[in-house]
C-alpha cells in the first residue's frame, strides 16, 4: 500500500472542524473587541473630552490638547510616502500633528482624529501625559528603524519640528502596536460621523485655516 501523505477522511473532517471552530472563534474575539474599543472611543469623545454631536475636528482637537495640558499643532505635509497619511510628533510644549497634502477633506479629517487618538494613549513606561522627551515613531512604510529611514521621516516634518526633536533627548519607538492602532482606527470611525464636516460651516472652515496656514489651534 502506497502512503501518499492525505489525512484519513474522518481526520480531513476533524482538521476542517478544527479549522472552522477557530476561524468562528477569531471572529468573536474580534467582534468584542471593536465593541469594546467603540465604547471606549464614545467615552473619550463624549465625557473625558466634553464634545457633543455637531463638534468640529477642531473641538476635538482643542479638547485634546485641553486634557494633556498643551497645544497641538497641526500642518500639512508634502514628502510622506504614498501609504502614510499622517504622523504626530510629541514635542516639549506642543504636540504636532502632521497631514499628507494628497488627501481629500474627508481623509484629513479622519486622519486628525486618528493621529489624535494617539496623544491619549499612554506609551509602554510613559505617563499618560506630557513626558521629558519628544517621541516619534517611525512609520513601517519608512523601511524600518534604520538612520535612512529616520533621515527620511524627519525631512519630510517643518524645520521648527524637526530641530524640536534634536535638541532634545528623543524616545525613538519602531512604531505603534496593533492594538494601539486598533484603538485610534475606531475612535476616527466612530467619532468622524458625530463631526460636523460641512466646508460651508464656520467650524470647519477654521480647521481648513488652521491646517493651510499652518498655525497653532
Amino acid at each position: 500500500m502506497r502512503t501518499t501523505g492525505a489525512l484519513p477522511p474522518y481526520r480531513s473532517v476533524l482538521a476542517r472542524l478544527a479549522e472552522t471552530t477557530s476561524r468562528a472563534g477569531a471572529a468573536v474575539r474580534q467582534h468584542r473587541s471593536w465593541s469594546r474599543e467603540r465604547r471606549a472611543a464614545l467615552h473619550l469623545f463624549y465625557d473625558e473630552l466634553g464634545l457633543k454631536p455637531g463638534a468640529s475636528v477642531q473641538d476635538v482637537l482643542r479638547a485634546m490638547a485641553d486634557l494633556r495640558g498643551r497645544t497641538v499643532e497641526t500642518f500639512l505635509l508634502s514628502g510622506l510616502p504614498p501609504r502614510v497619511s499622517g504622523v504626530t510628533v510629541q514635542g516639549e510644549d506642543t504636540d504636532y500633528i502632521g497631514i499628507s497634502d494628497r488627501l481629500s477633506p474627508w481623509h484629513q479629517a479622519l486622519v486628525s482624529l486618528h493621529e489624535a487618538r494617539h496623544l491619549r494613549v499612554p506609551h509602554s513606561g510613559a505617563e499618560d501625559g506630557p513626558g521629558d522627551a519628544c517621541s516619534i515613531a517611525v512609520h513601517s512604510q519608512f523601511d524600518g528603524v534604520t538612520l535612512e529611514s529616520l533621515r527620511e521621516q524627519m525631512s519630510a516634518l517643518p524645520d521648527r519640528v524637526r530641530e524640536e526633536i534634536i535638541t532634545r533627548p528623543a524616545k525613538l519607538r519602531a512604531g505603534y502596536g496593533d492594538d494601539e492602532e486598533l484603538t485610534c482606527e475606531i475612535f476616527a470611525r466612530v467619532v468622524l460621523p458625530l463631526l460636523d464636516l460641512d466646508p460651508t460651516s464656520q467650524s470647519t472652515g477654521r480647521l481648513t485655516s488652521a491646517i493651510s496656514n499652518r498655525r497653532s489651534i
